[in-house]
């Protein structure tokens, strides 16, 4: 008997806990995590593409400008394509004369200023392809990111001719990770 009126106590407190309280309808609205989401969705993507590849290819990588307008900072979390087995996002370090590709967790997006991955830097690698990076067609990408949340972009392929500074500089590329 006492069990039954302590799980009835439980049961109508959560009850109580669960219903609406109509008196906070008069109140200030608050900021909420959906408001500051809202606020991060000024992000803006242009010029993404890719590099055309040989057809055996098992990678590529994608490059794009980040536009944040907004007052608060973003970070781009993951990416993912259905071309590629794995998405990741990687950076270039320079060790001594060479310069080498390190996959990171994040790549941070500042408030008020624009964010352009690039050969020879940020980029997004495209992993285990599942069909040839051929110029002139698209391939479609999804960003994810910490505050604005999931954005599909379009990246246009290339030339292999599209010229990049990374591709004139003195340095050796390590693509041994991969």
């Amino acid at each position: 008997m006492r069990l039954t009126a302590l799980a009835a106590s439980v049961f109508a407190l959560t009850l109580g806990v669960a219903s609406p309280s109509y008196a906070a309808d008069t109140q200030t609205p608050q900021p909420t995590a959906q408001s500051a989401v809202q606020q991060h969705t000024a992000l803006h993507v242009s010029s993404a593409w890719s590099r055309e590849l040989p057809p055996t290819a098992p990678v590529g990588a994608a490059f794009m400008t980040i536009d944040n307008p907004s007052e608060h900072a973003d970070r781009l979390i993951s990416a993912d394509s259905p071309i590629a087995d794995v998405t990741e996002l990687h950076a270039h370090i320079h060790q001594g004369d060479v310069m080498r590709m390190v996959k990171v967790d994040a790549i941070d997006v500042p408030a008020n200023a624009q964010l352009i991955l690039e050969p020879g830097g940020y980029h997004i690698m495209l992993i285990d392809l599942k069909k040839p990076l051929v110029a002139g067609q698209q391939l479609p990408l999804t960003l994810q990111f910490e505050h604005a949340g999931a954005m599909d972009i379009t990246v246009e392929i290339k030339s292999s001719d599209a010229g990049t500074s990374a591709e004139h500089d003195n340095h050796q590329m390590d693509h041994s990770a991969h």
